[in-house]
C-alpha cells in the first residue's frame, strides 16, 4: 500500500500537496516523501495533509520547504488552512472511495458522516 499521494497544484502557493493515506505521522515516511520529490525535481514549498493523523486540528496541515534534496527540518510549521481551500479536497475524496480508512480513522462519527455524503471537512 502507498502510504501517500503526491499532488501537483497550481493554484495555491504550495505547488506540491502530500496527502498522507495513515494514520501514522508523515515524519515516518519522510525518506519515502523526499525520494518522490527528487524524482520530480521538485524544489520548493511543501504541504502535508495529516488528516487521518491529526485529525481535523490546527495540527492536520504541515507545511515545509523541500531544497531539491531534502526537507529543511527547521522549516515545518502548522498551518492554518481556509475551510473553503481547495487543498482540503484530495483526502476527502481519497476517504469517500475508500471507506475502510475512513472507518478505522480517529474522525468523529459527524466527520465520517459528512465526508460519506461527499462533504469537504
Amino acid at each position: 500500500m502507498n502510504n501517500f499521494d503526491m499532488i501537483v497544484i497550481s493554484a495555491e502557493k504550495e505547488n506540491i500537496l502530500v496527502v498522507m493515506k495513515t494514520s501514522e505521522p508523515p515524519f515516518d515516511y519522510l525518506a519515502e516523501i523526499e525520494a518522490s520529490l527528487r524524482e520530480k525535481h521538485y524544489i520548493g514549498v511543501v504541504m502535508i495533509d495529516e488528516l487521518l493523523h491529526s485529525g481535523n486540528t490546527e495540527e492536520r496541515f504541515i507545511q515545509g520547504y523541500f531544497d531539491g534534496a531534502r526537507f529543511d527540518s527547521g522549516q515545518f510549521a502548522f498551518e492554518l488552512v481556509p475551510k473553503k481551500s481547495k487543498l482540503r479536497e484530495p483526502v476527502c475524496f481519497y476517504l469517500h472511495q475508500d471507506r475502510e480508512s475512513l472507518e478505522y480513522s480517529i474522525l468523529t462519527t459527524r466527520q465520517q458522516k459528512l465526508i460519506e455524503h461527499g462533504c469537504i471537512i
